[in-house]
């Protein structure tokens, strides 16, 4: 079973995306600073890059990047492969909130709505389900993507570089960010962008440039909750290019 499709790694996602702080760490102590990811993907680069007529989240899961991205762009799709995610990212679009099951221990669980900022425009954007290797040219071309914990969850991740690099207009730009968690699960061994000898980073750069240059790179912590005790750190590389 393809685990993005299970209840438990639904909401999970849901609680990364729209929990509070509190329902994401119910401790005074922890990594407070590795909280809302999905925002700071947009927060922490789009004043830099300034507004933009249209946005692509690649791999949007349940879809908060997305909606943040409408806060800078006037057309926004995000696309996942998870059908059950793309469905509850058009439900948090129509109701403005969702119901997620915040895993304590055992089956044991709690229920809690959570809300999107009333200020964003969710009429902005569409989701649908679709292949990240594999865009639709229906869709057209875009002045800003984010491919957000996505290179390293595809088969063929250079592939994944080739087509951004056919969706993203002249002086536009690619956000990219992941922990190059490399696993044969989803991606083969051979198909690794790191190598004994290289890194994930140069091996992107190999593949985008000249048609895209490296603008900025920086760290992004981020907290995942798996029940109330156990939580996955990690931090992500996040890269900012452009198109030449």
């Amino acid at each position: 079973m393809n685990i993005y499709e299970t209840d438990l790694l639904l909401n999970q996602y849901l609680l990364f995306h729209y929990g509070t702080a509190e329902d994401q760490l119910p401790y005074s102590f922890g990594p407070q600073d590795a909280l809302f990811y999905p925002s700071r993907c947009i927060s922490d680069f789009l004043p830099s890059i300034g507004r933009v007529s249209r946005a692509l989240d690649l791999g949007c899961a349940v879809g908060r990047s997305t909606f943040e991205l409408t806060r800078w762009a006037d057309d926004v799709i995000g696309i996942d492969l998870s059908s059950q995610f793309i469905a509850a990212a058009q439900a948090m679009q129509e109701a403005g909130e969702v119901q997620i099951r915040i895993l304590e221990e055992g089956q044991r669980s709690t229920a809690v709505t959570r809300r999107l900022d009333p200020q964003i425009d969710r009429s902005k954007c569409r989701f649908f389900v679709g292949d990240a290797l594999q865009v639709s040219p229906e869709f057209g071309t875009f002045d800003l993507i984010l491919a957000a914990n996505l290179i390293d969850r595809v088969p063929r991740p250079a592939e994944l570089l080739r087509e951004i690099k056919r969706l993203v207009r002249a002086d536009g730009h690619v956000i990219l960010a992941s922990p190059y968690t490399w696993l044969e699960e989803f991606t083969p061994s051979e198909s690794w962008l790191a190598h004994r000898t290289v890194r994930t980073l140069n091996r992107i750069q190999e593949i985008l440039e000249p048609d895209l240059a490296l603008v900025s790179a920086k760290d992004l912590p981020f907290l995942i909750r798996e029940h109330a005790r156990k939580y996955q750190w990690s931090v992500a590389q996040a890269s900012l290019w452009r198109k030449r």
